[in-house]
């Protein structure tokens, strides 16, 4: 096996609880409401408390973009197909054919540019840890699998294209052997004796399935088990998915449902499709970014989200009510280790916030606050624990502001 699946660092996955501080007071736009808190009266600095504004039309890739966020929700974790893959690794979008030689092997570009490649999504997840990034001889630490799913123009395109990304790289290494996968024999499969991974080649309509899969030991029926029972489950769940035309990618909002304009964007506008945020995911598109799938799919789940918004630095989580999103708020406080993060105060007169340092986020994330308000959740993101606190305040007030 050749492939390469260099996993994408992403900050969507955190461990969450409490986080306060103080800061200058500053004029908040809105109105009090009766029974409400005034939102004009909290510190919110220099932040921004009414709805970013949003672009009306997007250039080619900022649509490409948002069809492959689309794909994401017909792409399973391995978590949902095995639990035991309870650690994600990695998820992205793929609207040129350079980021997909991320996952597979480089020489494969041709092959995805002499059929037509339209775009694609990766995942990832294991057991422990990451899943592989380089193939070695000898047992591994973990069980795992990575998947890309392409997209090609129609059927025929994906066939053909299925059957060369399997000969470019079963032709990359003299050791690599032929594999059979019983339940699906027009898959292409093959591995290292010596080193335990399966990588196979899978066409089902006009999508390329590749599955890696990673184990402790050189173990081929388990390695094929692994990998049948991934694609029982994600064939039926690309047949649920209704693409858009290419032609027609233009039709797709970057905000159909309202949630994006409701996190804060410091500057007040919200920003084109960047290729990993700016865009609203579903549950599962969702989950494929999560580090820690087992501990807060199930806090997603009894929250009832159905659309996430992702940003850089702030995220926001639409529940199935107003008590979800308290619930959702609480149980998101205390996942994770206790000795990896450390309470401290919420902002000031902020209701229901919870906020906490993460003594093992990347710095610029190493506070974060939740609050609430209604049906919506939101997330921030912070390097210092006074600006979050400012932040997070002006995240409820735009929650408050955005529902009036």
């Amino acid at each position: 096996m050749n492939r390469n699946p260099r996993f994408a660092t992403t900050i969507l996955a955190v461990l969450i609880t409490v986080v306060g501080a103080a800061g200058c007071a500053s004029t908040v736009h809105g109105t009090g409401v009766s029974a409400e808190i005034d939102v004009r009266a909290l510190d919110t600095g220099r932040f921004p408390t009414a709805p970013p504004k949003i672009a009306t039309r997007l250039d080619d890739v900022g649509y490409a973009r948002l069809e492959a966020a689309r794909l994401a929700d017909a792409v399973l974790s391995p978590h949902e197909v095995d639990p035991k893959y309870s650690a994600g690794a990695s998820a992205r979008v793929h609207t040129d054919v350079h980021s997909v030689a991320q996952y597979l092997a480089e020489p494969t570009i041709p092959v995805l540019l002499n059929h037509g490649f339209v775009l694609g999504f990766s995942t990832g997840s294991a057991d422990d840890v990451l899943p592989l990034t380089t193939a070695a001889v000898g047992s591994r630490e973990r069980d795992g699998l990575n998947v890309t799913v392409l997209r090609f123009p129609d059927a025929t395109a994906a066939k053909a294209a299925a059957a060369e990304l399997d000969a470019v790289d079963f032709g990359l290494n003299p050791e690599n052997v032929a594999v059979n996968l019983p339940k699906y024999p027009d898959s292409r499969a093959h591995w290292r004796p010596s080193v335990p991974t399966l990588g196979s080649t899978t066409a089902h309509g006009a999508y390329v399935i590749s599955v890696l899969a990673d184990s402790r030991a050189p173990d081929i029926n388990r390695l094929v088990d692994a990998t049948q029972k991934y694609l029982d489950a994600e064939v039926v769940e690309l047949d649920k998915f209704t693409p858009t035309a290419v032609g027609k990618f233009s039709t797709l909002r970057q905000d159909p449902d309202g949630v994006l304009v409701r996190v804060i964007h410091d500057k007040g506008v919200v920003p084109a499709p960047d290729g990993q945020g700016e865009v609203v995911l579903t549950l599962r598109g969702y989950l494929n970014y999560v580090l820690d799938q087992s501990g807060r799919f199930p806090v997603l789940q009894r929250a009832g989200v159905d659309r996430v918004a992702v940003t850089p630095d702030a995220f926001g989580f639409r529940t199935h009510d107003d008590a979800a999103a308290t619930r959702f708020v609480q149980e998101s406080a205390e996942l994770g280790n206790a000795v990896d993060r450390r309470a401290v105060d919420p902002p000031d007169d902020v209701p229901g916030a919870l906020c906490v340092q993460d003594y093992l986020a990347p710095k610029d994330a190493q506070f974060r606050c939740f609050v609430a308000y209604q049906r919506y959740a939101a997330l921030v993101l912070g390097s210092r624990l006074w600006e979050t606190q400012q932040r997070a305040a002006a995240q409820y007030a735009l929650l408050a502001n955005s529902q009036r």
